[in-house]
């Protein structure tokens, strides 16, 4: 890899895959955790991969949980292949999906009626830890 030069992967599209939502007429615990779990799918000819990030969301009473999974689509710029796709997808696919988990859990939490939640600045990389073939890691938040 040049890194004087950009990858040269495209963010194709992201999409919402799966967006869950339900909660007792109690009022939430502030306790909150997040748990992200992170999966890539590259393509057989190793030029395109799709990458899924799920959160969820609950707090510590059980008042509520806020499951949301977006994928996002990924692929070579043709010609300008300047990293390997595995390498991005472990990199930097799942801080691109970040913003858009973000969005739809405050968005969720406010038309809810509960108080927004909003994901702090967090190092998505940093908190992500092999399991059992899958990525996953787990934030608290107050």
């Amino acid at each position: 890899m040049d890194t004087t030069k950009q990858p040269g992967i495209w963010f194709d599209n992201v999409l919402l895959k799966e967006l869950f939502f339900k909660r007792k007429p109690e009022l939430a615990s502030y306790d909150i955790t997040i748990k992200f779990t992170f999966t890539s799918s590259i393509a057989p000819d190793k030029k395109a991969m799709n990458c899924e990030l799920v959160c969820d969301v609950t707090d510590k009473n059980d008042v509520f949980h806020l499951h949301c999974a977006m994928i996002g689509v990924f692929s070579y710029v043709q010609g300008k292949e300047n990293m390997d796709i595995a390498e991005f997808a472990e990199r930097n696919a799942a801080a691109l999906l970040l913003p858009y988990i973000r969005e739809i859990v405050s968005t969720t939490t406010v038309q809810a009626g509960l108080p927004p939640i909003r994901i702090p600045p967090i190092n998505i990389r940093a908190i992500l830890k092999d399991q059992d073939g899958k990525i996953t890691g787990t934030i608290s938040a107050k």
